[in-house]
């Protein structure tokens, strides 16, 4: 019989045709497995620097560099003392101004008024700044405060400025401190008439210290927010260098856990709805860019049907975010202070 019709045999008693089939498979599957490999270690590798980036943006949030006062009262003649007060989230140091005429003699020692007025406004910097209150000019706006008889009280916040702490969750955690410092304030200065501003990110603890403070009596809120995951995860590439949707989420998962902060209840409009018998002036830049100005004439109209307050708004064209003041610094008091006078008639 020819041998041309038979089948060559191979070790291991498979044909030749059979291992060479064979050897297209088993190079197929190692491209696959390699491809799944790649394509798995890719997604993983996403996913680490997904986690990596997000905590390293909410890290460098919630830790922001402490900026000290470069300007006290004294370099704009006028007298004052430093105080410190303990607080939930540790010792915080500021100011209090008494009402008062700036001093003319640049050597004169003057240890300023005996006592204070009945006219007391506490500030509630921006998340980054300090007592200093730099967002809006400095040192020179207590300045027009005190001209107008009004004590100032400012602070640095825990996390800001000189005070204590090392971290600072956009102010959503500040609550507590605020409310100390307006109790120091209220019992310090005897005041009859309190008011307090809130500038930037500090427009929202403000705002809740005074709905839950009777003695407090009119809030101003120098570029507020509408709420707080809006403003900060809704408009992620404002405040991160990468903005993609899975960052996004992860960031936010990682603010609620290093911060125990829950950023979906910070909703102003929440807050306004349980004042009542406050005077509110809202200023906003039109223009404003980090907050927007759109919700103003919201918020205005719904602390107007709540509780008996009164509200009134200023929307400044072409301002930007928190350069209201800096359009022109005698206008910007002089609303406040035609503010004020409407809030406290009788103490003015």
């Amino acid at each position: 019989m020819s041998s041309r019709g038979k089948k060559k045999k191979v070790s291991g008693g498979g044909s030749v045709a059979e291992t060479r089939a064979a050897k297209p498979r088993s190079r197929a599957f190692k491209i696959t497995a390699l491809s799944l490999l790649c394509v798995f270690g890719t997604i993983l590798l996403l996913g680490v620097l997904d986690v990596a980036v997000a905590f390293g943006t909410v890290y460098q949030w919630i830790h922001p560099e402490k900026v000290g006062w470069t300007e006290s009262p004294m370099d704009v003649r006028l007298a004052y003392e430093t105080f410190e007060l303990d607080t939930p989230n540790g010792k915080v140091y500021g100011w209090i101004i008494p009402a008062q005429e700036p001093f003319s003699d640049e050597d004169e020692v003057w240890d300023g008024p005996e006592g204070y007025s009945d006219k007391t406004v506490v500030f509630a910097s921006n998340y980054d700044s300090n007592r200093e209150i730099t967002d809006l000019g400095g040192t020179g706006l207590f300045v027009d405060f005190c001209r107008a008889g009004y004590n100032v009280v400012t602070f640095d916040w825990t996390g800001s400025g000189y005070s204590e702490g090392d971290s600072n969750a956009f102010l959503l955690d500040k609550t507590e401190e605020l409310r100390a410092v307006v109790s120091y304030a209220q019992r310090e200065t005897g005041a009859s008439f309190l008011a307090v501003q809130g500038v930037g990110f500090g427009t929202y603890p403000a705002a809740v210290v005074t709905a839950q403070t009777a003695e407090v009596n009119a809030l101003i809120l120098d570029s507020c927010y509408g709420d707080f995951e809006s403003v900060v995860f809704g408009n992620y590439g404002a405040w991160a260098s990468f903005d993609f949707a899975p960052v996004r989420a992860t960031a936010k998962l990682w603010f609620s856990l290093l911060t125990d902060a829950d950023a979906s209840s910070a909703v102003l409009s929440d807050v306004i709805s349980n004042m009542s018998g406050k005077h509110i002036l809202f200023i906003q830049g039109e223009n404003d860019e980090v907050f927007g100005s759109s919700h103003i004439g919201s918020l205005v109209s719904l602390a107007k049907t709540q509780g008996k307050n009164t509200a009134e708004q200023w929307v400044v064209s072409g301002a930007g975010h928190l350069r209201v003041r800096s359009f022109d610094t005698e206008i910007y008091f002089s609303k406040i202070s035609d503010f004020l006078k409407k809030a406290a008639p009788s103490a003015v």
